[in-house]
């Protein structure tokens, strides 16, 4: 179920529907992305909202999870364009935990070339 939901996410960020990634996470969930931490779900809120400002399609090449399936770790390609129009295309890992509510409570983000590269 939660490999569902993490593939719906890829589909939903990449139509830039943020609502509904936003919502996927707890009030006081962490998101890890690279070098940057963001602390509860106005952060993380703010980050989407605002910050994120390439555009593109995430292409996952491998998905594993635990047996309890609270933990999925997603590794793949994202090819796009950033606020520019510059073409950006870069490798990801994205670990996820979910909480007892169902809803995401950590989520780490390795970037192989950093966060400020996925900002601009």
């Amino acid at each position: 179920m939660t490999t569902h939901i993490i593939r719906e996410y890829y589909a939903r960020i990449d139509r830039c529907d943020t609502d509904w990634v936003v919502d996927l996470f707890d009030d006081d969930a962490i998101y890890e992305r690279a070098e940057t931490v963001y602390t509860g779900r106005p952060a993380i809120a703010r980050f989407f909202r605002e910050e994120r400002r390439i555009r593109g399609v995430h292409h996952i090449e491998a998905m594993v999870s635990s047996d309890d399936g609270d933990l999925v770790v997603a590794i793949g390609h994202f090819d796009g364009t950033g606020a520019a129009g510059d073409a950006r295309n870069i490798g990801f890992a994205d670990m996820w935990q979910f909480g007892d509510g169902g809803r995401i409570h950590l989520r780490r983000t390795f970037l192989a070339r950093g966060s400020d590269y996925v900002r601009q």
